[in-house]
């Protein structure tokens, strides 16, 4: 077979399904254009392989997940946030079916379907108060993970060589406003939802959005880099493979080992972003990091409390502009993006980052809890 034939390459086909079913199950945006170009497909060929094979079509096994999921109702989708808020099933291992049958939904929907549209299962966050509730799993993981970052980092200082990184969606509405798009376990607690009148929660849909990546530390901040030239409300703003080892793991990241050599910082990566190599042992962001030396480790999933870089916000994620934007032009929105980033207090970083083993001795203790910053 001809090594440039694609129609008909399976192990493309597979990786690509495989992709977008990774981050279907994470709750995270599925850019399929993207996912298609990293696989170097074309659009024709990508749909094709995410088609049912003519060997499966009369398979009763088989479950049919293409097309338009069932719709959840508003008052459905309320009723199972709700027992995401209850402390009474923190200890119930729920999943997906659990929780549209303790709910009582009375309309049928696929576990994917209740992914797509819940976010996650693993915990809930409240944006308006400290109010949080986190899975049983999801407890049982973060303690795991919070005993093994303290047999190896158990003194303060330690945690002053790591970077901690990640990507940041910035949406932009039409009152003037700006936000950090909320993490798909931050929600607002049926409480806070109930206030009236409460303006945090009136944030309409963004109409323009801002993707970019970047590391805090002690002592330490880089620049923004910006990665997706489209501000399109509707891009998700997914990073790709490519794009993370071009513009960030060969650029900035690059220029940062240059000077002080792999030994002088540990990068934590969000494990929750396919770009970032976690998903596999063999991949592009692998192996750069390898031929470079470069020293990191990902992060716990659901676990935004766990990391420096998210305490640095105001109240609800969002900033009101000192003036109404007179366009609506990339250029415009990422200098509004700097500005906020230029007011990440460095002091407020650094003590965070001091207090990592505290922080995770607080999770022990808590049996996994989420805490509040």
């Amino acid at each position: 077979m001809p090594g440039g034939y694609k129609h008909g390459d399976t192990p493309k086909r597979a990786m690509v399904r495989g992709t977008i079913s990774y981050l279907e199950s994470q709750g995270l945006p599925v850019n399929k254009s993207a996912i298609f170009r990293h696989f170097e497909l074309s659009r024709s060929q990508g749909y094709a392989a995410l088609s049912i094979p003519a060997s499966k079509r009369n398979d009763p096994e088989w479950e049919e997940t293409r097309g338009r999921p069932s719709k959840i109702s508003e008052a459905d989708q309320l009723k199972m946030e709700n027992i995401l808020w209850d402390e009474r099933y923190e200890n119930v291992n729920l999943n997906w079916t659990g929780l549209a049958k303790e709910a009582g939904l009375t309309t049928e929907c696929n576990a994917r379907t209740l992914h797509r549209t819940m976010g996650t299962l693993g915990y809930r966050r409240c944006l308006g108060c400290p109010r949080s509730w986190v899975h049983k799993k999801t407890r049982e993981k973060r303690v795991e993970y919070a005993e093994r970052m303290l047999e190896m980092n158990q003194q303060p200082g330690a945690w002053r060589f790591v970077r901690f990184s990640g990507e940041l969606h910035f949406g932009f509405g039409l009152d003037g406003k700006m936000r950090l798009v909320p993490r798909v376990g931050e929600k607002y607690c049926e409480t806070c939802r109930e206030q009236e009148p409460n303006p945090a929660q009136s944030w309409g849909r963004d109409i323009r959005r801002v993707h970019c990546w970047a590391a805090v530390g002690y002592g330490f901040k880089s620049e923004l880099v910006f990665y997706d030239e489209s501000t399109s409300a509707n891009n998700p703003g997914i990073l790709s493979m490519a794009d993370y080892c071009d513009k960030i793991l060969d650029k900035p990241v690059k220029s940062w080992l240059a000077v002080g050599g792999p030994e002088s910082f540990l990068l934590e990566e969000d494990i929750e972003a396919f770009a970032h190599g976690g998903a596999s042992k063999v991949n592009q962001a692998q192996q750069w990091k390898a031929a470079h030396g470069l020293r990191s480790y990902f992060n716990c999933l659901d676990s935004p409390d766990l990391s420096p870089l998210d305490t640095q916000w105001p109240p609800h994620k969002q900033w009101t502009l000192p003036e109404p934007l007179k366009d609506w032009d990339p250029d415009t929105l990422r200098q509004a993006v700097r500005d906020a980033w230029a007011s990440v207090d460095q002091e407020r970083v650094n003590m965070w980052v001091d207090f990592m083993p505290q922080r995770l001795r607080q999770v022990i203790d808590s049996e996994g809890r989420m805490m509040p910053w």
